[in-house]
Parts: C-alpha cells; sequence; structure tokens
C-alpha cells in the first residue's frame, strides 16, 4: 500500500517498504552483476558485437538499482528525523538468533537475515519477550533470564502471512461446512457423508424430490424407501438449522423451491 504521508506513517509501515526497496535493488543488482559478467566473458571470446548488444540491459539493470536507492532515502530520511526507532532482525538459519541490529558483531557479512518489521517500533521488551531463547545477548544484554529460557515466539513477516492465509482458509472452510447439530460428521443413509452446506441443500432438493417421485409410482411398494429418504432430508434441514440458528419451518420454505425445481427437472418425467 502506497505511503502517502510519511510523517504520520507507522515505523513498520516505514520498514516494511524499506524492506521490499530492499529486496528490488538486490534484484536489480544481482541482475547486474550476472549480465557484467556475461558481457566480459563475450569480450574474453572476442564476440565484441554480442557483447555491446548487453550494454542496453545493463544500463535499464543500473537505473532500476538506482531508482530503488533514490526511493528508499526519503524512507532512511524519515528514520533519521524521528531519531530512529527500535528494529529486529533475525538470523535465517536453524536456531537463529533474534538482533537489534544486521550490523552485530556476533554475525558475519555473509548471514542473512529477515527483517522483522512488522515489530518496528515495539518497545525492546516486548521484542526480547516474543524472541524468548532465541534473543542475542550481545544485542539485549539486560534480557532477564526467565525470558531467555522461554521458546521464541518470533515468526517472520512471510510466516505472518502465511499463518493468515492458513487462517483465511480454515474460515473460509468453515464457512462453507456442515455438520450433524452435536458437531459429529453429517452422514445420511442415501447421500453418505455431507461436508458441506452446498451438498446438503443439493441433497435436501434431491431426496425429497425422489421421494416424491417413489410416492407417485407406488407408495406402499416404497414406504420403507421414501422414509429413508425424508428422513435423511430431516438430517439435513437439522443441520441447517443449527448451523444458521433458524428454525426447520424457515429453512423448509426457502428450499422448498429447489425441491419443486428438480422435481420438474427430472423426477416428473420419469414413470
Amino acid at each position: 500500500m502506497p505511503i502517502n504521508n510519511l510523517a504520520k506513517a507507522s515505523p513498520n509501515e516505514i520498514d516494511a517498504e524499506l524492506a521490499r526497496l530492499n529486496v528490488e535493488l538486490t534484484k536489480a543488482e544481482q541482475i547486474l552483476v550476472a549480465l557484467r559478467k556475461r558481457r566480459r566473458d563475450r569480450i574474453e571470446r572476442g564476440e565484441v558485437d554480442l557483447a555491446d548488444e548487453l550494454v542496453v540491459q545493463i544500463e535499464q539493470a543500473c537505473s532500476a538499482a538506482d531508482a530503488c536507492e533514490a526511493a528508499a532515502m526519503p524512507f532512511e530520511q524519515e528514520f533519521t528525523r524521528r531519531g530512529g526507532w527500535t528494529r529486529a532482525w533475525l538470523v535465517l538459519n536453524t536456531g537463529g538468533h533474534v538482533h537489534r541490529t544486521a550490523a552485530c558483531r556476533t554475525c558475519f557479512p555473509t548471514t542473512k537475515f529477515a527483517w522483522l518489521t512488522h515489530l518496528s517500533g515495539r518497545d525492546e521488551v516486548e521484542i526480547v519477550d516474543l524472541a524468548g531463547k532465541a534473543a542475542c545477548t550481545e544485542c539485549y544484554p539486560s534480557a532477564p533470564v526467565e525470558v531467555r529460557n522461554q521458546p521464541s515466539r518470533i515468526k517472520t513477516s512471510e510466516q505472518l502471512a502465511q499463518s493468515a492465509g492458513r487462517e483465511q482458509r480454515a474460515r473460509a472452510k468453515a464457512a462453507k461446512a456442515i455438520s450433524s447439530p452435536d458437531g459429529t460428521p453429517l452422514r445420511t443413509k442415501h447421500c453418505g457423508l455431507i461436508e458441506t452446506e452446498f451438498t446438503a441443500r443439493r441433497s435436501y432438493a434431491d431426496l425429497l424430490s425422489y421421494a416424491r417421485y417413489l410416492t407417485r409410482q407406488n407408495v406402499v411398494f416404497h414406504r420403507a424407501s421414501i422414509a429413508e429418504h425424508q428422513e435423511d432430508a430431516r438430517l439435513i434441514l437439522a443441520a441447517l438449522s443449527a448451523k444458521h440458528g433458524r428454525t426447520e419451518d424457515d429453512l423448509r420454505e426457502e428450499l422448498a423451491p429447489k425441491v419443486e425445481a428438480k422435481w420438474t427437472r427430472e423426477h416428473s418425467k420419469w414413470g
């Protein structure tokens, strides 16, 4: 989301945009390094014309890198203007520590970090509490021993997004799902296990329409089957009623047109 007013933007919003620009800058620089190497290789092989064909691409990569740096400058300036704020980085390896700065002396130039921008501007005590045993003792020397013995609850922005995505999918699945009023799976004799409300509504219409067909064919001969289909429909109606907190009579009236449509479309022409 674009930040229109830096002065009013929160630290995590500013750092999130800086992190995004850093990723774009890294990509542009990697492309630039690869293009320059490819050009040198072609020159060494005497393929001057082919080497010259890469000049435009190299210039474009340079421009992309310059644009990222220029775009990041106002955000860095805002950080400086406010006198800075707390930041946190997580080392991306098994058991990686959380650091106050990526320039911690316990790290190396090759160390890979995840910038925890969602924690930018948060109270350091809170960051340490979340980090638990993952808190770097060099960056957070005053962290209480009891906190350092706790499991880390730190997650990267990507992990948080993945978790949010899973929760959203779970909510969507739950919204579509259906079960018996007591929470057990909704099982019917003729439609088997019914897991979604869509299937439940469709099955309800199928069951009552077919029961009507059997009644027209020979109510005495099909009495048992008719009763089974009607009982399955009743189970579905009870499940829908429990899920939506509506009366069965209300739902029966709502579903009646679907039953009639199913009957007209398929079963009324049989026999």
